[in-house]
């Protein structure tokens, strides 16, 4: 028999208090936008501070120390999910969520402040490893964290569209990096933005985490979890043990995920660049279109994933993804795909799974150790895939592989389209399940 999603009656919320559905989109939605934002903005900045910060005999070897950088903040993220999933299933969920912003602005604000190398030689980069290195601990839960809440307090009919516009912050902080990025090149040039006016991009990402810190410190604790710590489950490590089969398919889930966003959002103009089609500020203006098309299809996934379940849009996505990035980048260094057609189908087809596979995924695990089991995979997949992206990209194109590149993403998301053919909607379980077997038991399914 076909499998269908049908009503979860044990879904619903535990008190009959409602929350207003701003706070829970709003407060699910900064710190994911506080994220992408500050992981874009590190990322599209990179090329014009390296030689101002990093040592280097060459332009090349100083963006592959910024790069490098980049990736130790990755590195950070397996311990960081585990920290911040603990706090999240032990503390609160909104002692997560505050938790995780907070850092994020704290690393933002130290980089803006960092001296030059000229100034404090190796000392300089030492200070963005070390801001890198809180980030990625703070960024190691956030995804899970905001899954985990958004999840447990959305209305049952409208959980993926809250999810859905929660993980659009993660196009929007990207686009919004985009966009401060070209403003900063128009009103200050190059030589400008190289001198110290990058400074101001990191300023605008930490002021912008305290504010998301603000957003976050007023929302309601989930009365899924109140219910669950009145009751006296606690993460405990047998529960984690018989769901490592599912943490194993959400490490899976996630390395086609990542790696298709930071190839498809943030890496795809330089890419562009390299490949002497555009410039690199050519292709950044023209990659805003692909951003909101990314934006919309996330959006518009979480809204038929309300109506049809989600397994139909993440297998979508995953699928048309690995299937057509290499023709569609074949066909643009070729000169027969304009990039706005290229980047946005990619980009349509990214979102299509990313808005919903993170409240998905936070369904494969019962309450108790939903933050850290589902944190832990995903932390460790956006670390070796998603982390790295960036370095081995420039790494392979220095080295005369530009089609490598594309055929990189589309290797690891190939991987996350077989894995989105393995979830069954008898795997996820109702919302409120606080003891679950790790096995297919529980038949209760949800849209």
């Amino acid at each position: 028999m076909a499998e269908s999603p049908v009503a979860d009656p044990y879904s619903a919320p535990v008190a009959d208090r409602p929350l207003p559905r701003a706070r829970v989109v709003v407060a699910s939605t900064a710190g994911i936008f506080v994220e992408s934002l500050d992981w874009a903005i590190y990322g599209l900045v990179a090329p014009y501070f390296a030689e101002q910060v990093f040592p280097g005999a060459d332009q090349t070897a100083a963006r592959l120390g910024a790069y490098a950088v980049f990736a130790a903040g990755f590195v950070a993220r397996p311990l960081g999910s585990f920290v911040m999933g603990r706090i999240t299933d032990v503390r609160g969920r909104r002692a997560g969520l505050t938790a995780s912003v907070a850092l994020i602005a704290v690393g933002s604000l130290l980089i803006a402040a960092a001296p030059t190398h000229a100034v404090a030689g190796l000392a300089a980069a030492g200070v963005v490893l070390v801001a890198r290195l809180l980030q990625g601990i703070a960024m190691g839960g956030e995804v899970a964290t905001a899954a985990t809440y958004v999840v447990e307090v959305a209305p049952p009919n409208r959980r993926h569209r809250y999810g859905a516009f929660a993980y659009s912050g993660d196009a929007l902080g990207t686009l919004v990096g985009n966009v401060l990025l070209a403003v900063l090149l128009a009103v200050l040039g190059t030589a400008g933005v190289e001198s110290g006016g990058w400074r101001i991009a990191f300023a605008a990402a930490g002021l912008c985490g305290a504010l998301a810190f603000w957003i976050r410190r007023g929302v309601p604790e989930s009365d899924v979890f109140a219910t669950a710590r009145e009751a006296g489950y606690l993460p405990a490590w047998p529960q984690i043990a018989a769901h490592l089969p599912r943490m194993l398919l959400a490490f899976g889930l996630t390395i086609g995920s990542t790696m298709g966003i930071y190839f498809g959002s943030i890496y795809l103009p330089t890419w562009a660049a390299h490949t002497g089609r555009l410039t690199e500020a050519a292709a950044t203006g023209q990659h805003n279109v692909a951003l909101i098309t990314l934006l919309v299809a996330m959006i518009t996934a979480g809204f038929l994933s309300d109506r049809f379940g989600p397994l139909a849009l993440i297998r979508a996505g995953f699928t048309g993804a690995a299937v057509l990035v290499l023709p569609l980048m074949i066909g643009f260094q070729t000169g027969h795909v304009p990039y706005l057609v290229a980047a946005p189908v990619f980009t349509a087809c990214i979102g299509l799974q990313l808005g919903v596979t993170p409240v998905a995924g936070a369904r494969l695990f019962p309450v108790p150790i939903r933050a850290v089991a589902l944190g832990i995979p995903a932390a460790v997949a956006i670390a070796g895939f998603g982390g790295t992206f960036l370095f081995i990209a420039e790494w392979l194109v220095d080295h005369g592989h530009l089609l490598l590149v594309p055929g990189y993403a589309a290797a690891g998301l190939t991987i996350s389209a077989v894995g989105s053919w393995l979830v069954r909607y008898s795997l996820l379980y109702p919302v409120d399940t606080m003891v679950g077997t790790g096995a297919d038991t529980d038949t209760r399914t949800e849209g």
